[in-house]
Formats: structure tokens, sequence, C-alpha cells
């Protein structure tokens, strides 16, 4: 039996990037119709032509996608994508401009010294505009302060007679047009940023904990892509699933190949699952896949085409 894993993001709108191909796996068994997006070493994103994000491990691509993916052209489209400029919405509604590299699990130290407020032993007048604005906020929403903003700030902090204070930031990883990076909180972001960039982090911080650092990086890829889709489409309808091809030699009398979609039970750290077997009907094939995937529950069952050799 030969498994490959794929990253799905589903999108409302079509992306930028180069001109749709057909890409393959290295069996041939499994193609589709997408236009590059990005890549990095180990994983490829595409867009295919239902409007859905597809990220492939580039090890389980055909000689020549891996090929095509060494070009100046596929080069030239994943710059793009790193480079976009990428803007994100605060509750409050004011917008910052910075790209998302990463989820954040990160302590703020805030501390008042000589009369100046500092955040993590940098100047806090010395930060971008607006995480000057973002840090009273952070301190608000765990600490009793008069009102959120850095004059309330400045009064809490003169309260405590100099000691520094931690603060847990968890959220995402911003960088700002000059390499810096800033947390902010989840629960800053507008409802719809969070909506988008949220659902991912159970997944990485299952990886932190298990300290698996590769697999944090993974988690963080996808992060951006999913981030690059959003500000390319303006929406994305949910949250990213893995698809997992298991298709062994069909049985006798078994033609059709059924995607099941499967979502981690209570207390399991994963993101959803469309898995790909072969069966009878809709029900075999959901027997299988749970079987297949221990930790799991069934969602929605659809039949999907196949190109079968003969």
């Amino acid at each position: 039996m030969r498994t490959a894993t794929l990253f799905l993001l589903a999108v409302a709108g079509p992306l930028l990037g180069a001109q749709a191909r057909t890409w393959s796996d290295a069996s041939g068994d499994y193609t589709l119709d997408a236009q590059l997006v990005t890549f990095n070493q180990r994983f490829v994103v595409l867009e295919r032509d239902d409007h859905e994000l597809v990220s492939i491990e580039i090890t389980t691509l055909s000689d020549d996608d891996r090929e095509y993916l060494a070009s100046r052209e596929a080069a030239q489209t994943a710059q793009q994508a790193s480079q976009a400029p990428q803007t994100w919405t605060l509750r409050d509604g004011s917008q910052v401009t910075a790209r998302v590299v990463d989820y954040a699990q990160q302590q703020l130290t805030l501390q008042r010294r000589r009369g100046r407020v500092y955040v993590n032993d940098r100047p806090l007048r010395n930060l971008p505009a607006f995480y000057q604005k973002i840090v009273p906020q952070i301190v608000a929403q765990a600490e009793n302060l008069s009102r959120p903003t850095q004059a309330g700030l400045e009064d809490w902090l003169v309260g405590q007679r100099g000691g520094p204070r931690v603060f847990s930031v968890e959220g995402v990883l911003l960088e700002t047009e000059n390499g810096d990076e800033y947390g902010v909180p989840f629960s800053l972001l507008s409802d719809e940023d969070q909506r988008v960039l949220r659902p991912g982090l159970r997944a990485w911080q299952a990886e932190q904990q298990r300290e698996n650092y590769q697999g944090q990086q993974d988690a963080a890829y996808r992060l951006r892509a999913l981030a690059h889709a959003r500000q390319q489409n303006n929406q994305v309808r949910r949250e990213m699933a893995e698809l997992s091809l298991n298709l062994q030699q069909a049985q006798a009398g078994i033609t059709s190949a059924w995607e099941v979609t499967l979502y981690p039970a209570a207390g399991v750290s994963a993101a959803p699952r469309w898995v790909v077997v072969w069966g009878r009907d809709s029900r075999q094939a959901t027997l299988r896949a749970l079987e297949q995937n221990p930790g799991f529950v069934a969602g929605p069952v659809r039949r999907v085409a196949r190109r079968v050799r003969r």
C-alpha cells in the first residue's frame, strides 16, 4: 500500500499564480488540474479548479512535477507569494499591515523603569504604532486597567512599584516590513481573521509538546499558505484538512472510491481528514476509513472520481 498525505484549504475565489497544469503523484494513480500557489523544500501548495488549496508532499509528486518546481517560473511564483503584503483587522476595527509567519505562544514582560515603559526590554515608544496600541489591550484582558490605553498602562505600572509583570500571548506572529516580529493574541483579532487563522493552533501546540521541531515548522508553513490564500481570496470557507490516499488494489466488484470526512474526537489534537478509500458503498467506505484512523469520528461521505490503471 502506498500512502500520500495532502492538506486541503477551501477558498472562495481564484488565486493569483501560475497557469493551471496537470499534477500527479509518483504512481500516476492520482491526478489533479491545479495552479501553483507556493512551495518550500517539503510541500507544494496548489489551487484546484474547485477553488480548494492542496498542500502535497513534494516527494510524492511525479518526476515531471518535481522538475517543474525547479524551474524559474515556479520560483518566481513562490517568491511573489512570500512577499505579497497582508492586511489584518483588529477587534476595534483598526488594521495592521504585516505578514503572518507563525503561531505565537510567548511571554510578554512589562516593566516601568526610569519613567519609561519597557516591553521585553524594549522601550514601548520604539515599537510600531499598532503594537503600542495592542500592548495595553493585552494587559487589560488580565488586569483591571482604568482604560486600555498607553496612559492607562503607565498609571497601572506605577502601581506595580517597578516590578516586572509577565503576560502570556497565544495567537499569531506578525512580521512587519522591516523584518521584526510581534505576537498578537487571537482575542484581539477580528472574528473573521480568527476564524481563518486559529484552527491549526491545536495541532501546532501538539507538535510543540512533543518537541517535534519539523512538525511545528510544517504547521507554520501551512498557516502562511492559508494566510496568503485568505488575502488573495478575502474569504476562506473552512478549516484546513488532511487528505490521505489509502487506496489498495480494489477487490473484485468494487469500482468506487469514496472520500470520507473524519473529525478528531474530543481530546484529539489533529486537523480534520478527508480519507479516500475503496468501498462497495458509502457505509463500507466509512467503516474502512474509521479502522485506518482511530481517534476520529465520521462526517460527510461522497463518491470521488479516480483514474484506474488497466
